[in-house]
């Protein structure tokens, strides 16, 4: 992949399609994340640059990505692509590759972005649907997600993923609402990390999940138990933080579009005069 291009190229890949629908596609197989640490007093000419990108691949029709804007912690930006396989991942530049005028473009933003970010890296993660338990990574009307963060210590994976396990089938029993895609990271950031992204039609709605994260009420004394002595020993750290969606740095699927169209209308496709019209 051509470095000119990593504005958008990174993160401007096949997502599935997410509208509510009786079958939700499940998650994709590999995500790849492109993070922009936005420096203070820049998000304004940030989203700006990043609004056009979108628009520049919207018309372009390049493959569709999502946008995701922290609300708490770390001013950051996540770009979110999809892959069913590593080797559509492989062939998602290809596009590019072969549209020199979308190529100028991305690049030219690309360096009007550099001095208004720090640490821009691209992370790949790898699903794990027995740890996971949703319906489908962006469910329909998704406006937020929470989203964990969990680092490992070395060697205790397994114990981290034996209370993943123990979660998912205690709540699976109950039949409790516990809507989590959990990834596991290959590269970009240390590989024994983990990330969970919870998707909530709310920003209240993710606020009050937040409440309940470490408590494990819903579990009988036991499992709780269980639980908590496998995370106190696999577990460096764990971080939580809410995202919430842009559709104006978004090059949405037009699926997603059908399914909430007042929530998209600010997005690259809706503001264009015959989208319009």
């Amino acid at each position: 992949m051509r470095p000119a291009i990593s504005i958008v190229l990174f993160v401007s890949l096949a997502l599935p399609a997410c509208a509510q629908q009786a079958h939700v596609p499940p998650p994709p197989e590999i995500l790849q994340i492109y993070t922009d640490s936005v420096k203070p007093g820049k998000m304004p000419e940030y989203t700006r640059v990043e609004q056009e990108a979108a628009r520049t691949c919207s018309r372009a029709n390049t493959w569709p990505y999502l946008a995701i804007q922290s609300v708490t912690g770390p001013q950051e930006v996540w770009f979110i692509s999809g892959f069913d396989s590593y080797a559509s991942m492989e062939r998602s530049s290809e596009p590019f590759d072969k549209n020199a005028a979308l190529s100028a473009d991305l690049g030219r933003l690309m360096e009007q972005k550099t001095s208004l970010v720090s640490d821009p890296h691209v992370t790949f993660l790898r699903y794990r649907d027995e740890l996971s338990r949703n319906g489908g990574l962006i469910p329909g009307q998704t406006h937020f997600f929470n989203v964990t963060v969990v680092k490992i210590h070395p060697g205790h994976e397994s114990e981290y993923e034996e209370s993943q396990r123990l979660l998912r089938n205690a709540r699976e029993r109950a039949g409790a609402v516990d809507k989590r895609a959990v990834y596991q990271v290959l590269s970009g950031i240390p590989d024994n990390t983990y990330i969970t992204f919870s998707p909530y039609r709310s920003f209240r709605g993710a606020a009050e999940a937040l409440d309940g994260l470490l408590d494990y009420d819903d579990l009988d004394d036991s499992i709780r138990g269980r639980v908590r002595e496998l995370l106190a020993a696999s577990v460096l750290t764990t971080e939580t933080f809410v995202f919430s969606v842009n559709p104006a740095m978004s090059n949405p699927e037009g699926e997603w579009i059908a399914d909430d169209p007042g929530f998209w209308q600010s997005s690259p496709p809706l503001q264009r005069p015959a989208a319009r019209k």
